[in-house]
């Protein structure tokens, strides 16, 4: 065994000393997991799914799991209503009406496990007025690290005009709706359904 091995105990039957030096920074999670792994500790439902037939059986299964009929949807986006086979809004209509809203978004922010959003899914609706439900429908490439990556994003994506009623959701936690400092916080029971390609 070499000087070096013995001084600072490092033997064959270690290979993999050097990933756990302690003088080596540690070794960060992907972005994914991260938001990920703070989404579902607030009380998110993260649904993870591969392919388009998959979205398809999970959207039903969270329907089936709430009691939703397709009635019961509201949905801003045209492409999403014709994604999921939803009848277009009328004129006019009241938000309390429905008991989920489903969106798209603009970037999940991993540090925080929310979901910022702006009018281009909320209107001008004020998120106290929507329902308490949400199903956010969102692709791979939307993953930023914080708001501020999140906000320099959006200023880039829409250059020409910057959107209005950007705001991020967060998720209702039992544990917060007792606790004084959260009082008037906007939170939505969400459900994510991250689709791969």
């Amino acid at each position: 065994m070499s000087l070096w091995n013995k001084l600072f105990g490092r033997n064959k039957k270690n290979p993999d000393f050097e990933a756990t030096s302690p003088y080596l920074p540690e070794k960060k999670n992907e972005i994914e997991i991260i938001f990920a792994e703070k989404f579902t500790k607030k009380g998110g439902k993260f649904i993870y799914s591969e392919d388009v037939k998959s979205t398809d059986e999970f959207f039903k299964l969270i329907l089936e799991e709430n009691r939703w009929s397709q009635q019961d949807i509201l949905c801003f986006d045209p492409q999403l209503n014709q994604r999921f086979g939803l009848e277009t809004l009328a004129d006019h209509f009241n938000p309390q009406d429905f008991k989920v809203l489903l969106i798209g978004c603009e970037y999940l922010i991993a540090n925080k496990g929310t979901v910022l959003i702006c009018h281009h899914q909320l209107k001008d609706f004020k998120l106290e007025s929507l329902p308490d439900f949400f199903i956010v429908y969102s692709g791979l490439d939307n993953f930023v690290n914080d708001v501020s990556e999140g906000m320099s994003n959006l200023k880039n994506k829409y250059a020409d005009q910057l959107p209005t009623n950007i705001t991020t959701l967060n998720v209702k936690n039992s544990k917060d709706e007792n606790n004084f400092l959260s009082y008037g916080n906007s939170a939505k029971n969400l459900y994510l359904i991250l689709q791969e390609s």
